[in-house]
């Protein structure tokens, strides 16, 4: 599962735009991961993201439970 914050803020599950902002993800996560034993998440940040924004959204994952976060690097050009 990735999920993906936007240049703008926004947040994408595995492609799938996620409405209601922070309370909106809080919402997703639980949904997809209370019921897994494996809780396993990839957190990718636009370049042009806030930093604090991507942080935001690790902080919002872990206290859904999700134990083991990778982030994605940034595209090298």
């Amino acid at each position: 599962i990735v999920l993906e914050v936007a240049a703008a803020g926004s947040y994408l599950i595995n492609k799938s735009p996620v409405p209601g902002g922070r309370e909106g993800l809080d919402s997703r996560i639980h949904a997809i991961y209370d019921p897994r034993p494996d809780k396993i998440i990839f957190v990718k940040g636009d370049p042009a993201a806030k930093y604090q924004t991507v942080i935001e959204a690790i902080d919002v994952v872990r206290g859904a439970g999700v134990k083991v976060i990778g982030v994605t690097p940034k595209d090298v050009k």
